[in-house]
């Protein structure tokens, strides 16, 4: 069983959306060409400052929404930027204790008042102020200094753009975890007149497909209004007998695989026949789901 599989029983309890999983790859990716960069380049300071720049970079980039590579590299470069301009601001003005409180505040009013008005962006102006306070060490005075500075930034995140153009995308893979967690909770509570639309499970991997749904194609759009339309259907009562039960269960559980092997899923099985035969209703919410299923990874 492969960590790059969309579900992994070792790892499941602990990374349930795969995003750990995602973003430990990626900045493990960029770290080895980071440390291979830092092998030839000779920083004026301390080289973590610029590698731990970009590995932020590069986490961050992650999560704000970007539908194609030319995008998520524009987001990565701003966002390199304006953690590198913190950092060289708080730096200037480390050698003047109350000038660098008034810049703290000044700065920290400013950013929170710009961009954490925008929810794609909100966590950033924090990260900047955090970023900029902990590199804080007695900066660049001079225009020489500070040019140098943001060279030495922009060099090693040129690694962070090479880790993004080679590193595959995942997101998909986040998205069909969650809809595995989904339907685990389906095929436990089938029949349960009970389970409902708040169930904690559900709901968490509803939010994680929702979110990841800009980066992803049209296509998934359709398939999560397929989940939401059979969930908000399959919350009913249908009054299923035992063996209706079990053959939905069946169907569902054959539904997952499908998703784990990556292949489209087939109606004409068996079980799922004679559901059809002895629960129309509950058949028919099974193939508009493994109708919009199938589109979405045909």
């Amino acid at each position: 069983m492969s960590v790059y599989s969309v579900s992994n029983k070792f790892l499941d309890a602990y990374d349930p959306f795969w995003t750990c999983r995602l973003l430990s790859l990626k900045v493990g990716t960029g770290a080895i060409l980071l440390f291979l960069c830092n092998a030839f380049l000779l920083s004026p300071q301390s080289p973590m400052t610029y590698i731990l720049t970009t590995a932020i970079g590069l986490l961050a980039s992650e999560v704000i929404p970007a539908k194609s590579t030319a995008r998520k590299i524009s987001n990565f470069t701003l966002i390199v930027f304006l953690l590198a301009t913190s950092t060289i601001i708080f730096g200037m003005f480390s050698y003047f204790r109350f000038g660098l409180f008034f810049v703290v505040v000044a700065f920290t009013y400013l950013v929170l008042r710009f961009m954490a008005a925008n929810p794609k962006v909100a966590a950033l102006p924090t990260t900047m102020i955090m970023w900029g306070i902990m590199s804080m060490n007695g900066g660049a005075t001079d225009f020489n200094a500070i040019a140098n500075n943001y060279l030495y930034f922009f060099e090693f995140a040129l690694m962070g753009v090479i880790t993004i153009l080679i590193f595959p995308d995942f997101t998909p893979k986040v998205f069909d975890s969650a809809f595995l967690r989904i339907l685990s909770a389906d095929v436990a509570n089938v029949g349960n007149p009970h389970y409902k639309n708040s169930d904690p499970q559900v709901l968490s991997a509803l939010f994680v497909m929702r979110s990841k749904l800009p980066a992803l194609p049209e296509r998934y759009t359709r398939l999560y209004e397929a989940i939401i339309a059979f969930q908000n259907a399959f919350m009913k009562p249908h009054g299923l007998k035992l063996e209706e039960v079990l053959l939905a269960q069946s169907a569902l559980s054959e539904l997952m695989l499908a998703i784990n092997s990556h292949t489209t899923f087939s109606l004409d099985a068996a079980n799922v026949q004679k559901l059809r035969t002895g629960n129309s209703a509950v058949y028919e919410m099974l193939a508009n789901l493994a109708c919009g299923y199938n589109q979405c990874k045909a």
